[in-house]
């Protein structure tokens, strides 16, 4: 038998979380009857708007943020662990270093690597990851289309994935 450790409460609550966001998405899924005789749907220069897809983007959205919520738990965790804060100045820089890790995927990326030693764009399906990140981008900033800065470049190719 093969035991899983976990050596922080934050991974299982993190793993918690991804768990019950998903079955409650899949509770609301199933429990949907068909409408029938109104139209559900909307146009406009937004876009299109549908329950269902509005529902799916929705958990797709709170999904990636608790991945990236743990990040940065994890990221500050080791700061804390690894930095003497005793004095003023080192403490005032782990915060600085600790807010500047947590503002953009490229900063995460950047800080794993250069404080902690971690490659996360190496990491087994980080690319899975980082495409997600382009599809939350969309819901999130295109409120579900590609916004014009994805349509083009690197977040289209990771799209394409």
């Amino acid at each position: 038998m093969i035991l899983r450790r976990v050596q922080r409460e934050v991974t299982e609550a993190a793993i918690q979380y991804l768990h019950s966001t998903y079955l409650d998405y899949l509770r609301v899924a199933r429990s949907m009857a068909p409408v029938r005789g109104r139209v559900l749907t909307s146009r406009s220069a937004l876009g299109s708007y549908d329950f269902e897809s509005t529902s799916r983007q929705g958990c797709f959205l709170r999904l990636i943020s608790v991945v990236e919520a743990y990040v940065d738990t994890v990221s500050a965790a080791l700061f804390r662990e690894n930095t003497p804060t005793t004095h003023e100045l080192v403490r005032r820089l782990v915060e600085s270093a600790e807010l500047r890790a947590s503002a953009t995927w490229q900063e995460r990326i950047t800080s794993f690597q250069s404080y902690h030693l971690i490659r996360l764009g190496e990491l087994a399906r980080w690319s899975e990851l980082d495409a997600g990140i382009e599809v939350r981008n969309a819901i999130a900033h295109g409120l579900g289309q590609l916004t014009p800065r994805q349509r083009g470049g690197p977040a289209a190719r990771k799209l394409a994935q």
